[in-house]
C-alpha cells in the first residue's frame, strides 16, 4: 500500500517528518511531494500560469521526498497527473502545524490538498496538531507533540485503503489531534468563529492604516462557539476530532455513507487506543 503525502508547513517540517514516520511504521510506502517552503492559508489555491517543478530531495527509492515550487494542491496534482504518483492508495496531507477546525478549515491547504486528492480519486486525510498549550489560536505560538496523533492518523490512512472500494467517491477525512495525547477519538462537527470587529487590530503603514485580520495575540484572536460535538469542543475535552467531508455534492446517500464507515473507522481505533492504554501497541 502506497500513500501520496503533502503538506503545507514545507517539506522540511517536523510535522510531515512525523506524518512519513508513522506511515512508515504502520507499514506503507510514502512518497513525499511537498512545497518548498510555508504555504499556510491557501486553500485550494493552484498555479495556473507558472511550470511546477519537482526535485528529489531526499528519503530513498521505496519512500522518496520531492520538493516543488508550488501550493500543496499544486503538490497533489503534478505529482497525480505527471505519473509520478499513479500507484498510490490514498492522499495524505499534514500534519499541519496548530489545528484546523471550523471556519478555519475552508482557509486551510492542508485540507485544501487532500480535498484535490480526493477530486482526483483518492482517499484522502488531512491531519492537523493542536499546539502544546491547547489554546485555539489562529496562529499557534508554542511547539507541538505529534506522538500519538500521528500514529492515529497513520492507522486512519490504513484503514481507508483497506477499505477504500467502500467508499463514497470524493470523500475526505479532517483529523485534528489535541495538545495532550488524546484520549479517545470522537465524530465531530465543524465548529464556528465569532468575528468580533473589535478584535480586528488596526495598524499605521507607509500605506496610511492597515488591519491584521489574523493576528497571533490570543486575546484579540476570534473565539470559537464551542457547541457541544463541534470539533472545537472535542479537542477542548482532550480528544481527537475526527469530521468525515464528502465532495460528491450531488451523490445521493454520499455523506450518510461516509458517516457510517467512519463510525465503524472510529470504534475499531478507540478499542485499539484502549488496548494501547493497557499497554498495547496501537494498530498491534
Amino acid at each position: 500500500m502506497k500513500v501520496l503525502l503533502t503538506n503545507d508547513d514545507g517539506y522540511q517540517s517536523p510535522g510531515v517528518a512525523a506524518a512519513r514516520d508513522a506511515l512508515i511504521a504502520c507499514g506503507l510506502q510514502v512518497l513525499t511531494v511537498a512545497p518548498d517552503g510555508p504555504r499556510s492559508g491557501t486553500s485550494r489555491s493552484a498555479s495556473f500560469r507558472k511550470a511546477i517543478t519537482m526535485t528529489k530531495a531526499g528519503g530513498d527509492d521505496v519512500n522518496p521526498i520531492y520538493v516543488t515550487n508550488g501550493t500543496p494542491t499544486d503538490c497533489v496534482r503534478v505529482a497525480v497527473l505527471s505519473g509520478l504518483a499513479s500507484e498510490v492508495d490514498a492522499v495524505v496531507s499534514g500534519i499541519n502545524e496548530g489545528a484546523n477546525l471550523g471556519d478555519d478549515a475552508t482557509y486551510s491547504s492542508t485540507l485544501g490538498s487532500a480535498i484535490e486528492g480526493a477530486l482526483l480519486g483518492f482517499p484522502a486525510l488531512a491531519a492537523s496538531q493542536q499546539s502544546r498549550d491547547g489554546r485555539f489560536r489562529l496562529v499557534d505560538l508554542t511547539d507541538y507533540d505529534f506522538g500519538r496523533g500521528a500514529r492515529i492518523m497513520a492507522e486512519l490512512t490504513r484503514l481507508m485503503i483497506r477499505d477504500r472500494s467502500k467508499l463514497p467517491p470524493r470523500s475526505v477525512l479532517n483529523f485534528n489531534a489535541p495538545a495532550l495525547p488524546a484520549g479517545e477519538i470522537k465524530i465531530a462537527s465543524l465548529d464556528r468563529r465569532v468575528w468580533d470587529p473589535s478584535r480586528i487590530h488596526s495598524i499605521e503603514t507607509e500605506n496610511g492604516p492597515g488591519w491584521l485580520l489574523f493576528g497571533t495575540h490570543p486575546e484579540r484572536d476570534p473565539i470559537f462557539e464551542h457547541r457541544p460535538g463541534s470539533d472545537s469542543w472535542v479537542l477542548s475535552q482532550g480528544h481527537a476530532a475526527l469530521t468525515p467531508l464528502n465532495f460528491e455534492w450531488t451523490l445521493p446517500g454520499a455523506r450518510r455513507g461516509f458517516a457510517r464507515w467512519t463510525r465503524s473507522a472510529v470504534a475499531e481505533l478507540n478499542d485499539a487506543l484502549a488496548s494501547e492504554l493497557s499497554g498495547k501497541e496501537l494498530g498491534s
